[in-house]
């Protein structure tokens, strides 16, 4: 196993995010998802670790990609063109699947992102959905006992798994989420489809915005560190697996996406 750039500044917090909550009308949660989808596909958060990740998928020689908790399926909307010839699709897959932005994320991909309808639990994924898998900015939701349940049913089934997180436990990244109100501000006409409510709850009664901040501080917070995520796999039964951990930094800043690999040894060897 491999540790790189463990970025390790604060001890982990799970608190709860307003997003979680079962009250959260569903028009503010649905405008937050809308502007998390948005900053992932135009601000290519994930184009650091782009090239480890489809070198990892292409070393597993897996034809399909399930993506775990997916949302809006955001990340695989910038990403899945980047994909190795090999393989030939990609599902999404969520508890709670949000079934027409799913719907709209595989007729903009042509047919190369499908989803399921149906609840796909990431600690329970059924054996019929074989494939690389992935969760994008998801796994900090879950706390050890869950997370470890998810790493054991990949090792379990003998799936590579990626754990690829945009928020970080760093001061710089805490700081970032204080500008993101005026971020979801400046980026709401810009985002499709137009909905009247996302309109209403940014500008007139500003909920959106502010669901956004404080779930985004409560994430960094929650995020696991490399050495975490290293020491959550260090439980895990009949674990024959290639581990790396760590951060791909933006740049020269000692931020960036963390993330946790894993490949099968006799895969990844």
């Amino acid at each position: 196993m491999t540790i790189i750039d463990q970025g390790e500044s604060m001890g982990r917090l799970h608190l709860f995010e307003l997003e979680d909550q079962t009250w959260l009308p569903s028009a503010i949660r649905d405008g937050v998802t809308d502007f998390l989808e948005f900053a992932v596909v135009k601000g290519e958060i994930y184009k650091n670790i782009e090239p480890q990740l489809m070198q990892a998928i292409a070393d597993s020689n897996e034809k399909q990609v399930v993506d775990l908790c997916s949302g809006g399926g955001g990340a695989w909307a910038s990403l899945a063109a980047k994909l190795p010839a090999s393989v030939e699709k990609v599902l999404l897959t969520d508890l709670y699947p949000n079934t027409s932005a799913l719907e709209q994320r595989s007729k903009d991909s042509g047919g190369k992102i499908l989803y399921s309808k149906e609840a796909v639990n990431a600690m329970q994924v059924p054996h019929s959905m074989q494939g690389f898998r992935t969760l994008f900015s998801s796994f900090h939701h879950f706390r050890p006992e869950a997370a470890t349940k998810i790493l054991q049913d990949a090792v379990k089934q003998n799936a590579p798994i990626a754990i690829l997180e945009s928020t970080q436990r760093h001061p710089l990244l805490i700081l970032y989420m204080f500008f993101t109100p005026i971020l979801a501000m400046l980026s709401t006409p810009m985002i499709r489809p137009l909905r009247a409510s996302r309109f209403i709850f940014t500008y007139l009664l500003p909920l959106i915005p502010l669901v956004i901040l404080f779930d985004g501080i409560v994430s960094c917070l929650r995020t696991y560190t490399p050495k975490e995520l290293i020491a959550l796999t260090d439980k895990l039964e009949a674990n024959d697996y290639q581990w790396q951990a760590g951060v791909a930094k933006m740049g020269k800043l000692p931020v960036g996406v963390t993330y946790l690999i894993g490949l099968p040894k006799k895969r990844g060897d």
